[in-house]
Order: structure tokens, then sequence, then C-alpha cells
């Protein structure tokens, strides 16, 4: 691995954080939004997002060599602190173990945390709220300025309803189907075979045969927004997956009660999902990405 990260995505001028994030921030602070399809890596200083840039996806259940991935990449961007949003990390103990290895080998203090910690930060910077994302996985979290909760997020063997890889998976299916005479449409099943570059047999064949490389499937999410204003089959697999990213606030809801909710990620900002999603949950939209809130746990030294 090149310890050098990659260099910013764009040259456009340093961004202000929201001025409803607490302050100030010391230092220079790296926040790490790990995900399915990318990482994503902001460095914020003196108020100011000053670096974005991309690095492999990783997940704590999924990715090998996770921890020195991670080192190399904080101790590469030279910040005096560093929070890291990461899927897969599924309690407080494993948290405070990788981020305590993370702090010894990168050299500055880096604190870890569930990725929907770090997007709750993002989208609400530490006020009560529910943010419910939707990438390549899905879930919720929320804190109400005491007590947490979350719902989803169990990946994608055993959940992630609503994601991109669920989108997917139902969309392939639903071509498999139209090929058996059992239902889906022709547009779906013809949007599918041409976004894998594969007939339908091929892609039954590399999705069984790489079952953890979800992005096979997920990357067929497009599709389905895309056709959804013509097709029925794609609309009801839309309409559905909002209906799934819904229930996952409606479940934090009832145990913090009725707090205000954002949804954030890829698959909520096709209109189709967004309309549907804030129909149903009077959502808003963040006031920042993930990788924002994980750069603020770095300031804040804790979540809520």
């Amino acid at each position: 691995m090149n310890n050098e990260p990659p260099p910013p995505s764009g040259d456009g001028p340093p961004e202000r954080l929201p001025p409803e994030f607490p302050g100030p921030l010391p230092g220079r602070l790296l926040g790490i939004d790990a995900g399915g399809s990318a990482t994503r890596v902001v460095l914020v200083a003196d108020g100011q997002v000053t670096r974005r840039f991309t690095a492999p996806p990783m997940n704590a259940l999924l990715s090998e060599d996770l921890t020195n991935r991670l080192a190399e990449l904080i101790s590469a961007a030279g910040a005096t602190a560093a929070g890291v949003g990461m899927p897969g990390l599924r309690s407080a103990a494993k948290a405070a173990r990788l981020g305590a290895e993370l702090t010894r080998r990168a050299g500055c203090p880096v604190l870890a945390a569930a990725d929907g910690e770090t997007a709750w930060l993002g989208a609400f910077g530490a006020a009560p709220g529910i943010a419910v994302f939707a990438g390549t996985g899905s879930g919720a979290m929320g804190c109400d300025g005491e007590r947490w909760a979350r719902a989803g997020g169990h990946g994608f063997l055993l959940g992630d309803e609503g994601s991109a890889y669920w989108i997917g998976r139902a969309a392939a299916s639903a071509a498999l189907r139209w090929e058996d005479g059992m239902g889906g449409s022709a547009a779906l099943r013809d949007a599918v075979v041409a976004a894998a570059g594969r007939d339908l047999a091929a892609l039954v064949e590399d999705v069984h045969s790489h079952p953890s490389e979800r992005g096979r499937l997920a990357s067929l999410a497009p599709v389905v927004t895309a056709l959804a204003g013509e097709d029925e089959a794609a609309r009801r697999i839309a309409l559905e997956a909002a209906g799934h990213l819904a229930e996952l606030a409606a479940a934090v809801r009832r145990r913090l009660g009725p707090l205000p909710v954002c949804g954030m990620g890829g698959v909520l900002r096709a209109a189709v999902i967004w309309d549907r999603f804030a129909e149903l949950t009077g959502a808003i939209r963040p006031l920042a990405p993930p990788e924002v809130g994980a750069a603020l746990l770095a300031g804040r030294g804790h979540v809520c």
C-alpha cells in the first residue's frame, strides 16, 4: 500500500464548517468515514475542511489488515488527531481497542466509533436527532443528548434493507424473475444486463463466486432509480427501499421519542427514494457528511 494518500478531490477554496457545529476545534483533525464503496477522508483545520480525498473500502467485519491500512492513512495525513467511523464496529469495547491501537501506531490520538455515530455527529453537530444512512449498507443511529439507540446496520447477510446492495439485489432478482416468467420487467432486465456488462447467467455466477464483494450488486442501484419514473417494477423496488429506511427511523423514535430525522448516503440522493422517505419521516438534509462527523469526533474526544 502506498503510504501517501491520494491527492485532494478538488482545487476549490476551503469549506467552512456549519455554524451549528460546536467549536473551536483545535489542531488538524482527520475524519475518516469507512464504507462499502469507498472510504471518504477530510482534514479540518481552523473550522474549515481544507482537504478531501478517498481511500479503498473498509469494514471491520470484512476487511483484512484493517489496522495497518488505517494507521498508514492517519500517519501520512499529518493530523494532530483523528476520528474513524467504521461499519461493522458493533461494540464500544471493540471501538476502544481499535482507537487505542491506532493511537499507538499512528503517533496521534485516534478515536474510533461505529459509522452510525459519526454519521449522527455530521448530521446534527451533536444536537439530538436520528441519522438514517443508506449507502452500500444501511442503518440508523440516534441520540437524545443522553441515550443512544440504533436500528439496522446488521450487514448484507442479515439486514441492510433499503441499501444500495439491497436495491441492486432486488433489481437482479426482478431481472431473473422476468426471464423465468414470474414477474419483474423487460426494461429492468435489460438495464441490469447493460449495467452489469454481462448476461444474467454470468452475473449469477459472479455474485455467488464473490459473495463478500457487495459492489457487484450495489452498483445496480442507480439502474433502479433511473428507471423508477417509467417502469413499475423499478418504482416498486425504490419505494420499498424508502419504506425500509423510514422503518429504521421509526424504530429509533420508538425508543428515544419524536426526534428530528436526517437522511444521508448515496441512496438518499435519488429523488424517488428521498421524496418518499421524507414524506414518511419528515426528514431533513444533514448539516455535514459523516467524514466531517468523524473529524468532529476527533476534536471533541467523545460522541454523545
